[in-house]
């Protein structure tokens, strides 16, 4: 199994005193790691974790939460009646869900096809905490399947989940090449929530926002940071922890890709 980390090089001068610079111009954005297209991910601690009193057996972050009972309640309002499949998911979780099929996890090709809409485990942002799947109750669209997006939740989603903090991570045509999942939105606080949590959640997404942009998203105050241009030390660490979007034509290549996967807490 091939493992490629890329980081960039600072440039050297070759002279002792360089030629007046250039008017600046925006820096490259750093390598990020991928398996089958999907960025590595921690996993939440259990101590942030709070149910969601209005979606049994949902689990997030606290202030996502709170965004997100406004946002069922706003729905509500209109006659929109979501539900929720999918919350957190553990990596664990995340392991027995993408492993599900007697291919996913014995071939490359098997886990390549799995991987278009299911994150490999610690390539999910379910363990995030930040990741909701939701549903359209009361219609003939079943669950996690793209006709969602012409349900009225899902429209309604489209027009005001940014609202509440919230963007749909996987739209249509996605540069990231992963499938398109109307279905699946992550939390990164309302446009102007300074809380600590918001900004928790901007940082742990910035890399993917800044390469494979959601849509529709929520606005948020572009800084250096928050587009890429300085790669965070912590999160080149956890893609060395979590490997990269690696090439094997064997059953043991494919076995140790996803057996090294799993990925300690940030």
């Amino acid at each position: 199994m091939a493992l490629l980390l890329c980081i960039p090089l600072a440039a050297h001068a070759e002279d002792d005193v360089p030629p007046p610079a250039p008017a600046a111009a925006p820096a490259p954005l750093a390598p990020a790691m991928r398996m089958f297209n999907h960025l590595a991910y921690g996993e939440a601690n259990a101590t942030a974790l709070v149910p969601v009193p209005s979606l049994a057996g949902c689990i997030l972050v606290r202030d996502a939460v709170d965004d997100l009972e406004h946002l069922l309640a706003a729905a509500r309002a209109e006659g929109i009646d979501l539900g929720a499949v999918s919350c957190f998911r553990s990596i664990a979780k995340q392991r027995r869900v993408f492993c599900s099929g007697s291919e996913n996890c014995d071939s490359v090709g098997g886990a390549a096809l799995r991987a278009r809409f299911v994150g490999p485990p610690g390539h999910s942002e379910h363990a995030t905490g930040y990741a909701i799947d939701f549903v359209h109750r009361g219609g003939d669209c079943r669950a996690v399947e793209q006709c969602f997006a012409l349900t009225p939740g899902g429209k309604w989603l489209m027009r005001r989940g940014p609202e509440f903090g919230f963007e749909l991570s996987f739209p249509a045509g996605n540069k990231q090449g992963v499938g398109w999942e109307p279905w699946h939105w992550r939390w990164v606080g309302r446009s102007g929530d300074a809380g600590a949590q918001a900004q928790a959640a901007r940082a742990r997404f910035a890399a993917a926002q800044a390469r494979f942009p959601a849509l529709p998203a929520v606005a948020r105050t572009q800084t250096k940071a928050a587009a890429g241009l300085l790669p965070d030390r912590r999160s080149v660490e956890t893609a060395r922890e979590g490997g990269g979007y690696a090439v094997s034509s064997s059953r043991a290549g494919a076995a140790i890709l996803l057996a090294t996967s799993a990925m300690r807490r940030p």
